[in-house]
């Protein structure tokens, strides 16, 4: 099983590669980083200030050639119809995530590379678990809980729960 991770705009210097060692750690599978792949303009609202996710997703379908599983990401602020935002989104074996709300900067507070960290490791175990087949769990503290606010992210931990985990491995997924 191979993951690869797109950025789709600029990021800070060693996000990815920090994400890349946090992703193998969870899944104990092959990461790369890989080249870099445009935001589609497109997926911009410019009314929302947000780009769409699903849209967002859909310029990962080529980007992942020779990969198992294809993880986006971007600095935009996402969004789907419906909802106010979305911290990512997964279709099959692509994901998306976006750094836009899980910086301390957004809620007016002093930047923290650690929570920050964190954060992304969350995020982007989360949208990978639904490429692997898993759905929202109900216990908060799994990886799998569904963010509404950032302090449900902050509340969950990279890890799957105990019901969660088999299904992860066995390639099944709750429904």
């Amino acid at each position: 099983m191979r993951i690869v991770l797109v950025p789709m705009d600029e990021l800070e210097p060693g996000v990815l590669p920090e994400l890349r060692e946090g992703l193998r750690r969870v899944f104990r599978q092959e990461v790369t980083i890989g080249e870099r792949v445009d935001l589609p303009g497109s997926a911009k609202n410019d009314t929302r200030g947000q780009y769409e996710a699903g849209t967002v997703l859909g310029a990962l379908l080529d980007a992942g050639g020779g990969y198992d599983r294809v993880l986006g990401i971007t600095a935009a602020d996402l969004y789907v119809p419906g909802l106010n935002f979305v911290f990512g989104v997964a279709r099959e074996r692509n994901a998306v995530i976006s750094f836009h709300r899980l910086r301390q900067s957004f809620y007016h507070l002093p930047e923290d590379r650690e929570v920050f960290s964190r954060r992304v490791l969350v995020e982007a175990v989360h949208e990978l678990g639904h490429t692997f087949g898993l759905s929202h769990c109900g216990d908060p503290a799994c990886v799998m809980y569904f963010s509404q606010t950032i302090a449900d992210t902050d509340r969950k931990g990279p890890a799957f729960c105990p019901a969660c985990h088999p299904e992860l491995r066995g390639g099944g997924g709750r429904r």
